[in-house]
């Protein structure tokens, strides 16, 4: 093997000691060090193609530079100085994350973090730099031959063509594989029957007697979800007014698909009556099948139960792996089942159609905005949407945000005054941006886009990589540290990382949303004397509830891959509290 690269050491320290910089959330010390090792070895590669370029000109152009070393204790110096810069920067970053842990809620690291965080990315960048050299190594052997009619730079790049066309080959094999046997694991995990729960007596729930679907068949989450919720005397309690017995259908895809799958949630609007109810809302899940029962509690509050909810399973992967795999089954999913409930509402007399509502959470929301072609049909074909946590990814209000009025900030777009369409981090923000100025009249149809300046998942992009985004510049979120700055190639990582720790949050901040989807329900659904309060204050104390009668945490995955996420109520009228594994 060759010597190490001078440009490439220093490129890597340089890129190691920025990984450490704050991003959006704090980071834990395990995912601090793999992005320190990965970006510390991809400055060193960066840094030695600098060098092999620039060896190759020069040979190119017939020039040599030699660069010698004559000051005594050189490389001491440069030890010394390279340790009390990395201490320097283990200051700053415990500093600056103690300040992100502060903003967002969550208790401070120890500055052992840090220096365990190193040492994991010495060692990651180690295997890495030894992993390239052996590259090199392959890379020379490759080229020994055309090295004598091809220059060595070209050579070089034939070779790198070559490696990244076959491990792109072996890529493909082992994520088929490997995909499989997550397929495999999540299958049997969605045959389990969550601890405590029993199947619904009402005919208002999918799963109940004489149900399109049996209960069996629903999966996990559909169990959950059908089980769980308000009956009408607590709605009553809650707000002071007779109520009706909530409604919620559930369908599951089996052998055919999508189409069979719209069949059966059909077939349950029809068998509970959900056409006859005020207020219809679509709910798109997200991953696993996994709907969040605080919005779905705050509809039902908010309308003494006159309503009805729909969500259809459309896979059993977590959302990490339904995006990378099949992205677009939860879109084609969401669009199958608007045009269905559309086609059948159109049967009914004008003056007994039901308002359709829109609705997702995380990729919920991603594939729930597959039912629309663009914003303006959204505004056309339903009365309201609430969409949660939107990743920053989805098409529609990637648009809308570039399409804001001037002046107002990426996290909290002005959409043409908000006539339809508003942005915000907190409920104060319906009614002025994030700076305060105040809005316009806010018409019918009432759209929410929910995202947390601190949600990473609302802020990541795949141009985070090479280009600076617009909210960074701008630091208006009330939850962001303004010391945050974006670096290429490093922001992408961090933002990346702060995804496996969004759901570590307390409520209001990364991407936790739970008590603040009840006045932003309140708004959609044009309530503004609703009893917020008490409804927040009954789904709280549901979730306590629960909490205490189960044995460990009451919690349910939010299908966005890492950690854990869930609120759940009494069953109610349908058994009694129910302890949800």
């Amino acid at each position: 093997m060759g010597a190490f690269s001078g440009v490439g050491l220093v490129l890597g320290l340089c890129m190691f000691l920025v990984s450490f910089a704050p991003s959006l959330l704090p980071r834990r010390w395990l995912e601090q060090g793999v992005i320190g090792g990965m970006v510390a070895a991809i400055g060193y590669l960066i840094g030695d193609l600098l060098e092999l370029t620039a060896d190759a000109l020069g040979r190119l152009l017939g020039l040599s530079v030699q660069v010698s070393w004559t000051m005594p204790g050189g490389y001491v110096v440069l030890t010394v100085l390279g340790a009390l810069v990395l201490a320097l920067g283990w200051w700053w970053s415990a500093r600056e994350h103690r300040k992100t842990a502060r903003l967002v809620s969550m208790p401070p690291q120890p500055i052992w973090h840090d220096i365990a965080s190193t040492a994991v990315a010495m060692a990651l960048l180690i295997v890495l730099i030894l992993l390239l050299k052996l590259f090199e190594v392959f890379t020379g052997w490759l080229t020994r031959g055309l090295d004598l009619f091809l220059p060595t730079l070209l050579s070089i790049t034939l070779a790198l063509v070559v490696a990244v066309i076959v491990l792109r080959m072996v890529n493909r094999m082992l994520f088929g594989r490997a995909l499989a046997a997550i397929s495999r694991q999540a299958e049997k995990m969605n045959r389990r029957r969550p601890h405590g729960v029993v199947a619904p007596q009402l005919a208002t729930r999918s799963g109940s007697p004489g149900a399109t679907q049996a209960w069996d068949d629903l999966g996990r989450r559909g169990q959950i979800f059908t089980s769980c919720g308000p009956s009408a005397e607590q709605i009553a309690a809650v707000v002071g007014e007779p109520a009706m017995e909530p409604i919620r259908v559930y369908a599951t895809q089996g052998e055919g698909g999508v189409e069979q799958a719209v069949k059966v949630a059909m077939a349950e609007v029809r068998r509970t009556g959900a056409l006859n109810r005020s207020v219809i809302v679509v709910d798109t899940p997200a991953g696993r099948g996994w709907v969040d029962e605080f919005s779905v509690q705050s509809v039902e509050h908010l309308t003494h139960g006159d309503c009805a909810t729909i969500a259809i399973q459309y896979s059993q992967l977590a959302s990490a792996f339904v995006f990378v795999a099949d992205r677009e089954t939860p879109r084609a999913c969401a669009f199958a089942l608007l045009a269905a409930l559309e086609d059948e509402i159109e049967l009914l007399p004008q003056d007994r159609r039901p308002l359709i509502y829109a609705s997702g959470e995380s990729l919920g929301s991603y594939g729930g905005h597959g039912a629309f072609v663009d914003a303006d049909d959204m505004v056309a074909r339903v009365a309201g949407a609430l969409w949660i946590g939107t990743p920053g990814f989805t098409e529609i209000p990637r648009r809308l945000t570039r399409s804001r009025m001037r002046g107002s900030p990426e996290i909290t777009p002005v959409i043409d005054n908000g006539r339809h369409i508003r942005f915000v981090t907190k409920p104060t923000e319906l009614v002025a941006d994030a700076y305060g100025r105040s809005l316009g009249p806010w018409q019918a149809p009432r759209i929410v886009y929910a995202q947390h300046a601190s949600d990473p998942m609302a802020r990541f992009t795949a141009d985070l990589a090479w280009r600076e985004p617009d909210w960074m510049r701008e630091r208006a979120g009330s939850d962001v540290n303004p010391s945050l700055r974006w670096w290429p190639l490093v922001t992408w990582f961090q933002t990346s990382t702060d995804m496996l720790t969004s759901l570590d949050t307390p409520p209001g901040h990364g991407h936790i949303y739970e008590d603040e989807l009840v006045p932003l329900w309140a708004a959609v659904l044009q309530q503004p004397d609703a009893p917020v309060s008490a409804i927040i204050a009954s789904i709280k104390e549901s979730v306590a509830v629960l909490n205490k009668s189960r044995p460990s945490s009451v919690t349910a995955s939010s299908g966005s891959g890492s950690g854990s996420r869930g609120s759940f109520s009494p069953g109610g009228g349908l058994g009694g509290p129910a302890a949800i594994e």
